[in-house]
């Protein structure tokens, strides 16, 4: 019996032994406030108590952190640090320790392990250090090309490069043409503030270019000054360009007096006639000027962008053109053409010309999709629109694996911790640069977590367009269906006007100081309240809501209940929208939203109707918002 007592007991003893660790695991509590200190001391305690404090994190969900500060202080511990590199590749932790053994690398002139680990671009310094490494081993020949490239780039560079360029200048790389590329480069950005230190390293006889430069930059009719460029070098004619560029969209008349004047110049080449065609066309096709014609037909297939197809296409539209339209389109790049708003005016032309099976047939195929040409295809053919929804490919198995996984439990923690942006930073990251399944995952956590925002960002940057349900939510639909019902407008709409405004982020402020979730001007709160309104509160959704409705009914109203004016008066003002209506004739209602002047108002109603459509789709509303539009023409008759 004695001995049974005794074997009990040893068996008791072993299994204290192995629970009492388990019963004693740290709380929550506990590990947070040694991973809050830990955080203070890790860089200046003894390694060995360092380690202690990583030990005493045990599986504390953000001990990476912390391991990453400690393996920072050993960096010539290659293998420590490629084992770090290795298990938290792909993750916020991963850059800022590469980053510093990077550098640390280049100090002990390590240059191959260097070279072998960086990718050039990935950050400036880093940049101008890989290149000083390979001029230790390398031709300078063959590193110059290089170097003058980063010295182009047009911006203000870290002091860390100025030893790479001292050295580059002395070989004799920094000749006047590269000192002039970098002066072109800045002015065409609009950086005047570069522009005295780069004259400054010009040969004196060539500094008056700089200030030439900088004056146009101020005030482009300068150029129509007979005696103000004195043509005494040819680089003269790339300001003349920049000036007549600027100079076409303000004083149309007096930039082409001004090309006329220059036009057979045999200093001006090739690249710089067709930028100043390019940029004429574009400007007086905006301004319907018939003038706008000649330059359309200067540039190359090969170089229409997209802006100069957009006033080209425009143009022959307002001139009801339509063989020229199907012209221009069908000699693009098949890639090219396939973009949804050349489909829907290929058909258009082919309609409007008489091939009516060629246009139904177009047609129908953009029919299927969801989007504002899709919704209008449709819409002319009479047939239901098509929302295409297709949920995010992401199992319940697969979506349970990624909130269960590392990168999530660090979220979670730095939520925990009231890091807030700590947090979105991991999720952030994996929205950006994580795998296909890790973005789309991490969408539908932003969405099921009701950061909506987010979850939009997040579908985008997956490229990912199909699930309407995240792309579209229905975020503060109590408030907006009780306010637009007040104001007497559609809540679909109003709902629709909010996602194109600020993706339902209440405490949304743009550039110009519009706030809020319909981006409310302080002003345009004045003139709905009748008094000054305090900014802080159009922070607040029901009162914003409630004075953007407000604002779309009166907006409604000025504008005879033409919805789409309305919303174009929304983003570009009332004044701008009569402005562009047309006068004494008519014009089909899509020809009239393609050649909105403001590219900004142009995208922006096409935007807003299509999410009209979908929103009065999710809301179950019978009414089709597109059927009355595919028909409808605007303009001042009589």
């Amino acid at each position: 019996m004695g001995q049974l007592k005794s074997g009990l007991a040893v068996v008791v003893l072993w299994c204290g032994a192995v629970l009492a660790p388990a019963l004693a695991a740290p709380s929550d509590a506990v590990l947070r406030e040694r991973f809050l200190q830990a955080e203070k001391k890790i860089h200046k305690v003894p390694l060995a108590q360092a380690e202690k404090m990583l030990r005493d994190l045990h599986a504390y969900p953000l001990k990476p952190y912390i391991e990453l500060e400690y393996v920072s202080r050993t960096l010539g511990n290659t293998e420590a640090v490629q084992k770090f590199l290795q298990q938290y590749k792909g993750t916020p932790l991963e850059w800022p320790l590469k980053k510093r053994w990077l550098l640390y690398l280049a100090g002990v002139q390590l240059t191959q392990p260097f070279l072998k680990h960086y990718q050039m671009g990935t950050d400036t310094v880093l940049d101008c250090t890989a290149l000083q490494l390979r001029l230790l081993n390398e031709p300078p020949a063959q590193v110059w090309p290089q170097v003058t490239h980063l010295w182009l780039d047009g911006e203000s560079l870290p002091k860390e490069c100025d030893p790479l360029f001292k050295r580059w200048q002395k070989a004799g790389q920094r000749t006047p043409e590269v000192v002039w590329a970098r002066l072109v480069k800045a002015a065409d950005g609009g950086d005047d503030r570069i522009i005295p230190y780069l004259r400054t390293l010009m040969p004196a006889k060539l500094q008056y270019l700089g200030d030439k430069w900088k004056q146009v930059l101020e005030e482009p009719a300068l150029v129509s000054r007979q005696k103000f460029l004195p043509l005494k070098h040819p680089w003269e004619r790339e300001i003349l360009t920049f000036g007549l560029k600027k100079l076409v969209w303000k004083k149309p008349d007096q930039a082409l007096a001004v090309w006329a004047r220059y036009e057979m110049d045999p200093h001006f080449t090739k690249s710089q006639r067709i930028d100043v065609a390019r940029n004429f066309a574009i400007a007086l096709a905006s301004k319907d000027d018939s003038r706008a014609a000649k330059f359309l037909a200067m540039v190359p297939v090969e170089l229409k962008d997209d802006l100069f197809l957009q006033w080209q296409i425009t143009w022959y539209l307002r001139q009801q053109q339509w063989p020229r339209v199907i012209e221009v389109l069908n000699e693009l790049p098949e890639a090219t053409r396939k973009d949804d708003s050349w489909q829907y005016w290929l058909a258009r032309a082919y309609e409007q010309s008489g091939n009516h099976e060629q246009s139904k047939q177009i047609l129908t195929a953009l029919a299927a999709t969801r989007g504002y040409y899709g919704f209008m295809a449709a819409a002319k053919l009479g047939l239901p629109p098509s929302l295409a929804h297709k949920p995010v490919p992401v199992s319940k198995e697969q979506y349970q694996a990624f909130r269960n996984s590392d990168s999530m439990q660090r979220m979670r923690e730095w939520e925990q911790l009231g890091r807030p942006n700590a947090a979105k930073r991991e999720l952030t990251f994996l929205q950006k640069y994580g795998t296909p399944q890790q973005q789309l995952s991490a969408a539908k956590l932003a969405y099921d977590n009701g950061w909506y925002d987010r979850a939009i960002f997040a579908l985008a940057d997956a490229g990912y367009w199909d699930d309407v349900e995240m792309r579209f939510p229905m975020v503060y639909n109590k408030e907006i269906q009780k306010h637009a019902k007040a104001a007497h407008v559609d809540p679909a709409w109003a709902m629709a006007i909010t996602r194109r405004e600020s993706t339902f982020i209440p405490t949304a402020k743009s550039p110009v100081g519009a706030h809020g979730l319909m981006q409310i001007m302080p002003r345009t709160a004045k003139h709905i309240a009748g008094r000054n309104v305090k900014v802080e509160a159009l922070y607040n959704p029901n009162t914003n809501i409630d004075m953007g409705t407000d604002y779309l009914r009166y907006l409604l109203r000025a504008n005879d209940n033409n919805l789409v004016f309305a919303t174009a008066s929304y983003n570009a003002g009332y004044s701008n929208v009569q402005r562009w209506i047309p006068k004494n004739r008519e014009m089909e209602l899509d020809v009239w939203i393609e050649t909105i002047p403001f590219k900004e108002t142009r995208e922006y109603v096409k935007a807003v109707l299509a999410y009209y459509q979908i929103y009065n789709i999710r809301m179950n509303q019978e009414q089709d918002v597109f059927a009355p539009l595919a028909t409808m023409k605007v303009g001042q008759t009589g």
